[in-house]
């Protein structure tokens, strides 16, 4: 592992020059940057960084060194024994850093430790990757924990991707733009438990982009407040109790169209 990566690789995800410490020889090493709010979990290799993070309260998965690209990302990864499968990730614009839409499950599974494998598109080819992690005893736990969040690698709790559990929007959550986001656009994943009228509760933050730009706490709000599903079939069974796993995109780039009707005579 290079230490002058994970340099690089700190500075690039927690904007600070702090210094990563060891848990042990065979654990990831760790660091945490007060003055971000942040804790991060690295182990590198001599072309590409992969980290676990914890930036306020957003836990993220990070994979450096990849082929540069911009918005979501079709990546497939494979963890241990476990099959290569697709899962979105998402870049800034023009980066070779990769964050995963649905980190807690990938997370979990990096802390075992085991062969990394990934394939990244690139142009009209794609470039793969193979390194074999160290298992995270300590490090992966305390960012966990960093973000009020619990390591359990006994649980498959985490989603992998967007569920609707067998039902649809009745009336899809009103949405409100962060009045005080500094970003112009982003993504959040979120996780909510149905109640039996259809109505969304314990709605909780899989994951933002960018991180503490406050999408992931605007979604919550507006799917706690005006979200409500029902069984796909229209039927009166009971739905409570289920989990849904969708994704919320944030953009103030519109085009306003110049043919809508005037609701006031005489006003454009």
């Amino acid at each position: 592992m290079s230490k002058t990566f994970l340099t690089v690789l700190l500075s690039a995800t927690l904007m600070t020059s702090g210094p990563l410490a060891a848990q042990d020889a065979d654990d990831w090493d760790f660091g945490r940057a007060p003055d971000q709010d942040a804790t991060i979990a690295a182990v590198t290799f001599d072309t590409m960084g992969v980290a676990v993070r914890c930036m306020g309260d957003s836990l993220s998965v990070l994979l450096s060194g990849m082929p540069a690209g911009s918005g979501e990302r079709p990546i497939r990864v494979a963890i241990g024994d476990g099959p290569e499968q697709e899962g979105m990730w998402v870049s800034a614009r023009d980066s070779g850093t990769l964050f995963a839409v649905w980190p807690r499950g990938y997370a979990t599974d990096l802390a075992r430790g085991g062969q990394l494998r990934i394939s990244v598109p690139d142009g009209s080819t794609s470039v793969r990757y193979a390194v074999d992690l160290p298992r995270s005893e300590a490090a992966i736990a305390q960012v966990f924990q960093a973000c009020g969040q619990s390591l359990d690698q006994g649980s498959d709790r985490s989603p992998s991707g967007v569920s609707m559990a067998g039902l649809n929007w009745l009336n899809p959550p009103e949405i409100n733009f962060p009045g005080q986001s500094r970003y112009e656009g982003g993504i959040a994943a979120l996780i909510c438990t149905t109640r039996s009228d259809g109505r969304l509760e314990d709605c909780s933050i899989e994951s933002e982009f960018p991180a503490a730009s406050g999408f992931g706490r605007a979604s919550a709000r507006g799917a706690h407040r005006t979200g409500r599903v029902e069984a796909v079939d229209g039927g009166d069974a009971d739905i409570g109790g289920r989990r849904i796993a969708f994704l919320t995109r944030f953009s103030t780039n519109f085009t306003p169209r110049s043919d809508l009707p005037t609701r006031i005579p005489g006003r454009n």
